[in-house]
């Protein structure tokens, strides 16, 4: 095995690992930032290990130093067979991260009550860091402080570290309890995951890094392979929020935020606060804070995929990580920095691990507009305004 191929192991539904596999002959790693990550694996059908790849069963897989790369369920084992494989066929093992967890679960307006008695229409959250209210959420709806019917007695949460900004926000009832962990992280900066520590499921939060100034990647380096960017319109440059009236008198206001490739486009969304009372004394942050998510859930995307090449003086997992921010040089030679939003890890026993990042777009950003597009925005205009003045 190369020195660099991902290590993987079976653990069973009890969370006990019960085996090393060895030989499979490609796995595909790809965690994701605020979101639920996957792993495929192929090995031959007549392994000795095959039998421990079931679904119910899960996998462990470690980088080379040891560290977690992934850890979750199997989901799928297919079987196939071609005229050229040798034995008896390959088996191809599908399975998500133990973040896919998280969408398992709906946020209960009233999380402490049997559901006959579910009054609220909402659930709460006031003038707390993020990363509190997110462990809040996953500590009362699925964790050690979930009615004993809902709790999953596997999952345990990591201690609190106060990561993130201070926020007040309503959760509709039974929002996804995945979707709302994801919007409050990236309107914070901040991750989280869940992967297995010792014999329980831990959800983790964490700050991520600005590596930009170590973690560089560009074809004059000799550690890029290859690059590419793309761009998604806007859905929303005008949030419409309503709050109130219902049992209260309607508030109603507006937030604009100019897309920089169209800046001239009004695009107007209605975001429903209307199960708020606007007697509420935050109602102000309330809907300051609706209209931001609003206007940054449909801004213009930008996607930066990159190829770098693991080098000994810079490697993923050990000098950066998903949720981290790196810096690649692009088209006309400017260095671009952004999140890390997915890094798949293609590996094979023989040949060792490779690594493709995809940068920027994906889920919004904290940003005020993901800078991807930003940066894309003003190299359209650089190379539209050349043109101009050769034309001249």
């Amino acid at each position: 095995m190369d020195s660099t191929a991902l290590r993987v192991y079976v653990r069973d539904a009890s969370l006990a690992r019960i085996g090393q596999i060895d030989d499979y002959t490609s796995l595909n790693v790809i965690p994701r930032f605020n979101t639920v990550g996957a792993f495929t694996m192929e090995i031959p059908a007549d392994s000795s290990k095959a039998p421990l790849l079931v679904e119910g069963n899960g996998l462990i897989i470690r980088t080379a130093t040891g560290d977690t790369a992934m850890s979750g369920p199997i989901r799928t084992v297919d079987w196939s067979r071609s005229a050229s494989d040798a034995g008896t066929g390959k088996l191809t093992i599908g399975g998500v991260d133990d973040t896919g967890l998280l969408a398992q679960y709906t946020c209960w307006p009233t999380p402490t009550a049997a559901i006959g008695s579910q009054t609220d229409s909402v659930y709460k959250i006031s003038a707390v860091k993020a990363e509190t209210a997110m462990r809040t959420l996953v500590n009362i709806n699925a964790g050690p402080g979930a009615l004993t019917a809902r709790k999953n007695t596997t999952l345990t949460l990591a201690a609190d570290g106060a990561h993130g900004g201070t926020i007040t926000r309503q959760v509709n009832q039974f929002d996804n309890l995945l979707t709302t962990l994801a919007d409050i992280g990236n309107a914070a900066a901040i991750g989280f995951r869940v992967v297995q520590v010792g014999s329980s499921l831990q959800f983790q939060v964490y700050a991520p890094a600005d590596r930009s100034g170590i973690a560089r990647f560009s074809f004059g380096l000799g550690n890029l392979l290859d690059a590419s960017y793309t761009t998604t319109p806007p859905t929303c440059t005008r949030a419409v929020v309503v709050a109130g009236g219902q049992s209260s008198p309607r508030v109603c206001k507006t937030y604009d935020r100019t897309d920089p490739l169209w800046p001239s486009l009004i695009l107007e969304q209605f975001v429903d606060l209307t199960s708020v009372d606007t007697s509420s004394v935050d109602l102000a942050a309330q809907m300051d804070q609706a209209g931001a998510e609003a206007l940054t859930n449909g801004a213009g995307q930008g996607s930066l995929a990159i190829s770098p090449i693991d080098i000994p003086l810079l490697r993923y997992g050990r000098d950066y990580q998903v949720g981290d921010t790196v810096a690649a040089q692009l088209r006309g030679g400017t260095w671009y920095t952004d999140v890390v939003r997915e890094v798949t890890l293609a590996c094979t026993a023989a040949d060792g691990t490779k690594t493709t990042a995809t940068v920027g777009g994906g889920d919004s950003s904290a940003s005020t507009v993901a800078r991807i597009y930003s940066y894309i925005a003003q190299v359209k205009k650089d190379v539209a305004r050349l043109k101009t003045r050769k034309a001249a």
